[in-house]
């Protein structure tokens, strides 16, 4: 899940999270909240490893997971399809990662998060993370895609 600089193309940004908010915005048509077609049509295929895909859940539940990608096998990576949020335990990538969704909602704005979490197995984890807003009709937050990295802390 590591996002090295030595993986990507010399120029590119090295933070995928910025990486992925620039993309956005670039799907943007003028203020509108681009829909996951547009954002997908910008070239995320260095990022699909980390990114999920959650449906805006109905008040008082919890989103669904459309899409979870290979990084987050450890979590459930594709079988998560389907489930919700509640089924991903808090010390891992993806349960940090997650957390702040309630945000976007009421923001409808690109949010960025980092940290650290101790995993289970007693490994110190630092993390970066984004969740952006997307919308079929450019105003009402329908779905959210986030994406997140994250590398064992060196003691």
């Amino acid at each position: 899940m590591n996002d090295e600089a030595g993986d990507q193309p010399q120029g590119m940004e090295r933070r995928m999270a910025h990486r992925l908010l620039m993309r956005w915005r670039d799907a943007q048509k003028e203020d509108e909240i681009p829909s996951l077609d547009a954002l997908f049509h910008m070239d995320l295929k260095e990022m699909l490893p980390n990114i999920y895909v959650l449906k805006t859940p109905d008040p008082g539940e919890d989103p669904e997971f459309l899409q979870v990608g290979d990084a987050f096998g450890e979590e459930g990576g594709d079988g998560l399809v389907g489930m919700t949020t509640a089924k991903v335990p808090d010390a891992t990538l993806l349960g940090q990662a997650m957390r702040y969704y309630k945000k976007i909602l009421g923001k409808k704005v690109p949010i960025t998060l980092g940290g650290e979490f101790t995993k289970t197995d007693g490994a110190k984890i630092l993390y970066r993370s984004i969740i952006v807003p997307l919308s079929d009709d450019g105003n009402s937050v329908n779905l959210m895609l986030g994406a997140a990295n994250c590398k064992v802390k060196e003691e």
